[in-house]
Protein backbone atom coordinates (compact mmCIF):
# COMPACT_ATOMS: atom_id res chain seq x y z
CA UNK A 1 0.00 0.00 0.00
CA UNK A 2 1.55 3.50 -1.47
CA UNK A 3 1.67 6.16 2.06
CA UNK A 4 0.95 9.45 1.43
CA UNK A 5 3.72 12.01 1.41
CA UNK A 6 3.09 15.11 4.65
CA UNK A 7 2.69 18.03 1.76
CA UNK A 8 0.23 15.55 0.12
CA UNK A 9 -1.94 14.34 3.45
CA UNK A 10 -1.90 18.21 3.73
CA UNK A 11 -3.49 19.59 0.29
CA UNK A 12 -5.45 17.06 0.34
CA UNK A 13 -6.71 18.46 3.52
CA UNK A 14 -6.45 21.80 2.27
CA UNK A 15 -8.95 20.76 -0.26
CA UNK A 16 -11.34 18.65 2.15
CA UNK A 17 -12.08 22.01 3.51
CA UNK A 18 -11.89 24.00 0.88
CA UNK A 19 -15.18 22.13 -1.05
CA UNK A 20 -18.12 23.01 0.91
CA UNK A 21 -17.06 26.87 0.67
CA UNK A 22 -16.83 26.17 -3.10
CA UNK A 23 -20.06 24.18 -3.00
CA UNK A 24 -21.75 26.92 -0.68
CA UNK A 25 -20.29 29.41 -3.20
CA UNK A 26 -22.00 27.89 -6.01
CA UNK A 27 -25.57 27.76 -4.61
CA UNK A 28 -25.61 31.00 -3.76
CA UNK A 29 -24.50 32.06 -6.98
CA UNK A 30 -27.49 29.69 -8.56
CA UNK A 31 -29.58 31.30 -5.94
CA UNK A 32 -29.41 34.67 -6.86
CA UNK A 33 -29.46 34.16 -10.52
CA UNK A 34 -33.07 32.19 -9.73
CA UNK A 35 -34.00 34.93 -7.73
CA UNK A 36 -33.01 37.76 -10.08
CA UNK A 37 -35.14 35.92 -12.95
CA UNK A 38 -38.53 35.61 -11.05
CA UNK A 39 -38.14 39.30 -10.02
CA UNK A 40 -37.17 40.07 -13.68
CA UNK A 41 -37.40 43.12 -14.74
CA UNK A 42 -36.39 45.60 -11.84
CA UNK A 43 -34.96 48.02 -14.27
CA UNK A 44 -35.74 49.21 -17.57
CA UNK A 45 -34.61 46.80 -20.93
CA UNK A 46 -32.63 48.46 -23.57
CA UNK A 47 -34.65 47.37 -27.11
CA UNK A 48 -31.59 47.36 -29.63
CA UNK A 49 -33.31 48.01 -33.22
CA UNK A 50 -31.14 47.68 -36.49
CA UNK A 51 -32.69 50.67 -38.32
CA UNK A 52 -32.94 54.42 -38.20
CA UNK A 53 -35.96 56.12 -36.36
CA UNK A 54 -38.62 56.62 -38.15
CA UNK A 55 -38.84 53.69 -41.04
CA UNK A 56 -41.31 51.10 -40.89
CA UNK A 57 -38.75 48.27 -38.72
CA UNK A 58 -38.24 50.98 -35.93
CA UNK A 59 -42.31 52.05 -35.63
CA UNK A 60 -43.28 48.33 -35.21
CA UNK A 61 -40.56 47.68 -32.64
CA UNK A 62 -42.06 51.03 -30.87
CA UNK A 63 -45.67 49.49 -30.79
CA UNK A 64 -43.79 46.59 -29.39
CA UNK A 65 -42.07 47.82 -26.75
CA UNK A 66 -44.80 50.26 -25.28
CA UNK A 67 -47.48 47.16 -25.05
CA UNK A 68 -44.89 44.77 -23.89
CA UNK A 69 -43.45 47.72 -21.11
CA UNK A 70 -47.26 47.50 -19.41
CA UNK A 71 -46.73 43.40 -19.47
CA UNK A 72 -43.44 43.37 -17.57
CA UNK A 73 -43.95 46.60 -15.57
CA UNK A 74 -40.34 48.35 -16.30
CA UNK A 75 -40.10 50.87 -19.56
CA UNK A 76 -38.52 48.94 -22.78
CA UNK A 77 -36.30 51.60 -24.13
CA UNK A 78 -35.60 51.50 -27.61
CA UNK A 79 -32.06 51.90 -29.11
CA UNK A 80 -31.38 52.91 -32.93
CA UNK A 81 -27.81 50.97 -33.67
CA UNK A 82 -27.70 51.88 -37.60
CA UNK A 83 -25.18 50.50 -39.86
CA UNK A 84 -23.98 47.86 -41.54
CA UNK A 85 -27.21 46.42 -43.08
CA UNK A 86 -28.39 45.96 -39.11
CA UNK A 87 -25.46 44.06 -38.18
CA UNK A 88 -24.19 46.69 -35.65
CA UNK A 89 -27.18 46.12 -33.61
CA UNK A 90 -27.21 42.22 -33.78
CA UNK A 91 -23.28 42.63 -32.42
CA UNK A 92 -24.15 44.84 -29.65
CA UNK A 93 -26.66 42.20 -28.53
CA UNK A 94 -24.43 39.54 -28.51
CA UNK A 95 -21.88 41.25 -26.56
CA UNK A 96 -23.74 42.39 -23.73
CA UNK A 97 -24.54 40.79 -20.55
CA UNK A 98 -26.96 37.75 -20.64
CA UNK A 99 -29.50 39.10 -17.84
CA UNK A 100 -32.04 40.38 -19.73
CA UNK A 101 -31.85 43.49 -20.14
CA UNK A 102 -30.53 44.13 -23.25
CA UNK A 103 -32.40 42.37 -25.93
CA UNK A 104 -32.60 42.77 -29.79
CA UNK A 105 -35.25 43.27 -32.88
CA UNK A 106 -33.97 42.04 -35.71
CA UNK A 107 -35.16 41.50 -39.28
CA UNK A 108 -33.90 38.45 -41.35
CA UNK A 109 -31.06 40.37 -43.34
CA UNK A 110 -28.75 40.16 -40.52
CA UNK A 111 -29.95 37.14 -38.92
CA UNK A 112 -30.31 34.46 -42.19
CA UNK A 113 -28.52 36.51 -44.99
CA UNK A 114 -25.10 38.50 -43.50
CA UNK A 115 -24.15 35.04 -41.91
CA UNK A 116 -24.46 33.75 -45.17
CA UNK A 117 -22.62 36.25 -47.44
CA UNK A 118 -20.25 37.93 -45.27
CA UNK A 119 -17.06 36.35 -44.79
CA UNK A 120 -16.80 38.06 -41.11
CA UNK A 121 -19.54 39.02 -38.96
CA UNK A 122 -18.79 39.62 -35.33
CA UNK A 123 -21.08 37.66 -34.23
CA UNK A 124 -22.19 34.02 -34.76
CA UNK A 125 -25.80 33.87 -34.75
CA UNK A 126 -25.93 30.20 -33.39
CA UNK A 127 -23.49 30.43 -31.28
CA UNK A 128 -24.44 34.15 -29.54
CA UNK A 129 -27.94 34.73 -29.63
CA UNK A 130 -30.84 32.69 -28.03
CA UNK A 131 -33.99 33.63 -30.60
CA UNK A 132 -37.12 34.28 -28.07
CA UNK A 133 -40.20 35.18 -30.08
CA UNK A 134 -41.56 35.54 -33.86
CA UNK A 135 -43.51 39.37 -33.50
CA UNK A 136 -44.48 39.27 -37.36
CA UNK A 137 -43.92 38.17 -40.96
CA UNK A 138 -43.58 40.74 -43.07
CA UNK A 139 -45.17 41.12 -46.41
CA UNK A 140 -43.54 41.52 -49.41
CA UNK A 141 -45.28 41.76 -53.25
CA UNK A 142 -44.02 40.76 -56.26
CA UNK A 143 -44.54 44.00 -58.11
CA UNK A 144 -44.61 44.43 -62.55
CA UNK A 145 -44.58 47.29 -65.26
CA UNK A 146 -47.98 48.34 -66.69
CA UNK A 147 -46.61 47.84 -69.85
CA UNK A 148 -45.92 43.75 -69.56
CA UNK A 149 -48.08 40.86 -70.89
CA UNK A 150 -48.72 39.14 -67.83
CA UNK A 151 -50.21 39.78 -64.82
CA UNK A 152 -50.14 36.14 -62.81
CA UNK A 153 -46.66 34.48 -61.93
CA UNK A 154 -47.91 31.38 -64.65
CA UNK A 155 -48.21 34.27 -67.22
CA UNK A 156 -44.63 35.80 -66.24
CA UNK A 157 -42.97 32.03 -65.99
CA UNK A 158 -44.39 31.66 -69.66
CA UNK A 159 -43.21 34.58 -71.08
CA UNK A 160 -39.51 33.69 -69.30
CA UNK A 161 -39.78 30.61 -71.52
CA UNK A 162 -40.93 32.37 -74.52
CA UNK A 163 -37.83 34.43 -74.27
CA UNK A 164 -34.88 32.90 -72.09
CA UNK A 165 -32.95 36.03 -70.16
CA UNK A 166 -35.39 38.97 -71.65
CA UNK A 167 -37.29 39.07 -69.12
CA UNK A 168 -36.10 41.68 -66.32
CA UNK A 169 -35.94 41.23 -62.35
CA UNK A 170 -35.18 44.29 -60.11
CA UNK A 171 -32.92 43.67 -56.68
CA UNK A 172 -30.99 45.55 -54.83
CA UNK A 173 -27.17 43.82 -54.91
CA UNK A 174 -26.16 40.37 -53.91
CA UNK A 175 -26.81 38.68 -50.50
CA UNK A 176 -30.53 40.65 -50.51
CA UNK A 177 -33.65 39.21 -50.31
CA UNK A 178 -34.86 41.21 -53.51
CA UNK A 179 -32.07 38.70 -55.75
CA UNK A 180 -33.33 35.66 -53.42
CA UNK A 181 -36.64 36.39 -54.63
CA UNK A 182 -35.54 36.17 -58.03
CA UNK A 183 -33.53 33.37 -57.52
CA UNK A 184 -36.47 31.53 -56.34
CA UNK A 185 -38.82 32.24 -59.38
CA UNK A 186 -36.11 31.48 -61.66
CA UNK A 187 -35.31 27.93 -60.03
CA UNK A 188 -39.03 27.00 -59.18
CA UNK A 189 -40.04 27.65 -62.50
CA UNK A 190 -37.56 26.71 -64.38
CA UNK A 191 -36.87 29.67 -66.32
CA UNK A 192 -33.48 32.29 -67.03
CA UNK A 193 -34.38 36.12 -65.88
CA UNK A 194 -32.56 39.01 -66.46
CA UNK A 195 -31.19 40.16 -62.61
CA UNK A 196 -30.85 44.22 -62.87
CA UNK A 197 -28.89 45.34 -59.67
CA UNK A 198 -30.10 48.71 -58.43
CA UNK A 199 -29.20 50.59 -55.09
CA UNK A 200 -32.33 50.69 -53.10
CA UNK A 201 -35.92 50.39 -53.39
CA UNK A 202 -36.98 53.29 -54.44
CA UNK A 203 -34.90 53.14 -57.46
CA UNK A 204 -36.28 49.99 -58.64
CA UNK A 205 -40.05 51.40 -58.11
CA UNK A 206 -39.04 54.23 -60.13
CA UNK A 207 -37.87 52.43 -63.28
CA UNK A 208 -40.84 49.77 -62.94
CA UNK A 209 -43.34 52.80 -63.33
CA UNK A 210 -41.09 53.95 -65.94
CA UNK A 211 -41.22 50.53 -67.86
CA UNK A 212 -37.47 50.05 -68.22
CA UNK A 213 -37.33 46.81 -65.64
CA UNK A 214 -40.27 44.41 -65.56
CA UNK A 215 -40.54 43.36 -61.92
CA UNK A 216 -39.11 43.74 -58.57
CA UNK A 217 -39.78 42.37 -54.74
CA UNK A 218 -41.23 45.46 -52.56
CA UNK A 219 -42.59 45.89 -49.03
CA UNK A 220 -46.82 45.88 -49.16
CA UNK A 221 -46.71 49.33 -47.90
CA UNK A 222 -44.29 50.90 -50.48
CA UNK A 223 -46.57 49.24 -53.41
CA UNK A 224 -50.26 49.64 -51.68
CA UNK A 225 -50.54 53.53 -52.92
CA UNK A 226 -48.43 52.71 -56.31
CA UNK A 227 -50.73 49.94 -57.04
CA UNK A 228 -54.27 51.67 -55.90
CA UNK A 229 -53.09 54.49 -57.62
CA UNK A 230 -52.54 52.51 -61.18
CA UNK A 231 -48.50 53.14 -61.38
CA UNK A 232 -47.51 49.84 -61.10
CA UNK A 233 -49.30 46.29 -61.20
CA UNK A 234 -49.66 43.51 -58.81
CA UNK A 235 -48.59 40.15 -59.74
CA UNK A 236 -48.36 38.24 -56.40
CA UNK A 237 -48.08 38.18 -52.60
CA UNK A 238 -44.02 37.15 -51.84
CA UNK A 239 -45.62 34.25 -49.88
CA UNK A 240 -47.65 31.38 -49.42
CA UNK A 241 -50.35 33.86 -48.13
CA UNK A 242 -52.14 36.51 -49.52
CA UNK A 243 -50.98 39.66 -48.12
CA UNK A 244 -53.24 41.66 -45.81
CA UNK A 245 -53.22 44.67 -47.40
CA UNK A 246 -54.60 42.91 -50.58
CA UNK A 247 -56.77 40.16 -49.90
CA UNK A 248 -58.10 39.86 -53.38
CA UNK A 249 -54.56 39.08 -55.04
CA UNK A 250 -53.55 35.49 -55.63
CA UNK A 251 -50.86 34.00 -53.44
CA UNK A 252 -47.78 32.02 -54.67
CA UNK A 253 -49.11 29.14 -53.06
CA UNK A 254 -52.45 29.52 -54.81
CA UNK A 255 -50.87 30.44 -58.18
CA UNK A 256 -48.75 26.73 -58.22
CA UNK A 257 -45.74 27.75 -55.96
CA UNK A 258 -45.97 26.61 -52.64
CA UNK A 259 -42.50 26.28 -51.41
CA UNK A 260 -41.83 29.97 -52.89
CA UNK A 261 -41.71 32.72 -49.81
CA UNK A 262 -40.05 36.06 -49.81
CA UNK A 263 -41.21 37.41 -47.22
CA UNK A 264 -38.99 39.07 -44.19
CA UNK A 265 -39.68 38.27 -40.62
CA UNK A 266 -39.40 40.69 -37.54
CA UNK A 267 -38.23 39.07 -33.95
CA UNK A 268 -37.02 39.66 -30.20
CA UNK A 269 -33.40 38.00 -29.29
CA UNK A 270 -31.30 37.60 -26.41
CA UNK A 271 -27.65 36.87 -25.74
CA UNK A 272 -26.66 33.48 -25.14
CA UNK A 273 -26.32 32.43 -21.43
CA UNK A 274 -29.36 34.10 -20.82
CA UNK A 275 -31.28 32.12 -17.55
CA UNK A 276 -34.78 30.68 -19.14
CA UNK A 277 -36.64 31.71 -16.60
CA UNK A 278 -35.96 35.00 -18.04
CA UNK A 279 -36.37 33.83 -21.70
CA UNK A 280 -39.49 32.61 -21.04
CA UNK A 281 -40.82 35.61 -19.61
CA UNK A 282 -40.14 37.96 -22.35
CA UNK A 283 -41.53 35.56 -24.70
CA UNK A 284 -45.15 35.30 -22.60
CA UNK A 285 -44.60 38.64 -22.80
CA UNK A 286 -44.43 39.13 -26.39
CA UNK A 287 -47.17 36.60 -27.09
CA UNK A 288 -49.54 38.71 -24.80
CA UNK A 289 -49.10 41.90 -26.84
CA UNK A 290 -49.35 40.63 -30.40
CA UNK A 291 -53.24 38.91 -29.13
CA UNK A 292 -53.85 42.91 -28.63
CA UNK A 293 -56.57 43.61 -31.13
CA UNK A 294 -54.96 47.16 -30.91
CA UNK A 295 -51.48 45.52 -31.88
CA UNK A 296 -52.80 43.17 -34.58
CA UNK A 297 -55.05 45.82 -36.19
CA UNK A 298 -51.39 48.13 -36.09
CA UNK A 299 -48.80 45.65 -37.25
CA UNK A 300 -51.25 44.37 -40.20
CA UNK A 301 -51.74 48.02 -41.55
CA UNK A 302 -48.16 48.29 -42.05
CA UNK A 303 -48.16 44.76 -44.14
CA UNK A 304 -47.63 42.69 -40.59
CA UNK A 305 -48.79 39.25 -39.82
CA UNK A 306 -48.57 38.83 -36.22
CA UNK A 307 -47.03 35.61 -35.22
CA UNK A 308 -45.73 34.90 -31.51
CA UNK A 309 -45.97 31.52 -30.69
CA UNK A 310 -42.99 29.39 -28.90
CA UNK A 311 -39.04 29.60 -28.72
CA UNK A 312 -38.16 26.21 -30.67
CA UNK A 313 -40.68 27.43 -33.50
CA UNK A 314 -38.78 30.14 -33.97
CA UNK A 315 -35.24 28.43 -33.96
CA UNK A 316 -36.90 25.95 -36.27
CA UNK A 317 -37.95 28.84 -38.87
CA UNK A 318 -34.34 30.45 -38.60
CA UNK A 319 -32.84 27.22 -39.45
CA UNK A 320 -35.14 26.23 -42.21
CA UNK A 321 -35.08 29.59 -43.59
CA UNK A 322 -30.79 30.03 -43.60
CA UNK A 323 -30.56 26.80 -45.25
CA UNK A 324 -32.75 27.75 -48.19
CA UNK A 325 -31.15 30.75 -48.40
CA UNK A 326 -27.45 29.53 -48.62
CA UNK A 327 -28.72 26.89 -51.19
CA UNK A 328 -30.83 29.58 -53.28
CA UNK A 329 -27.82 32.37 -53.20
CA UNK A 330 -25.24 29.86 -54.14
CA UNK A 331 -27.25 29.57 -57.86
CA UNK A 332 -26.54 33.40 -58.16
CA UNK A 333 -22.71 33.26 -57.60
CA UNK A 334 -23.02 35.45 -54.99
CA UNK A 335 -20.17 34.84 -52.51
CA UNK A 336 -21.76 32.63 -49.98
CA UNK A 337 -19.61 31.35 -46.77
Amino acid sequence: MTKCKPFQIQKMQVQRRALPRLLGGLVLATAAALASAQNYPTKPIMMAVSYAAGGGTDVVARTLATEMAKVLGQPVVVENRVGAGGTLAVAHVAKSAPDGYSIGWFTGGPIVLAPITEKSLPYDVGRDLIPVSMVQITDQVIVGRLGMKANTVEEVVALAKASPGQVSFAHTGFGTAQLLAAVMLESMGNVEMLKVPYKGEINMLADIMGDRVDLGLVTVTSADALVKGGKIKLISSGGPKRAFLFPNVASMSEQGFPNYDANSHMGIYVPTGTPPDIVNKLNAAVAAVVRLPAVRERLQSMGGTPVGGTQAEFAAFIKLDSSRAAQMLKATGAPVK
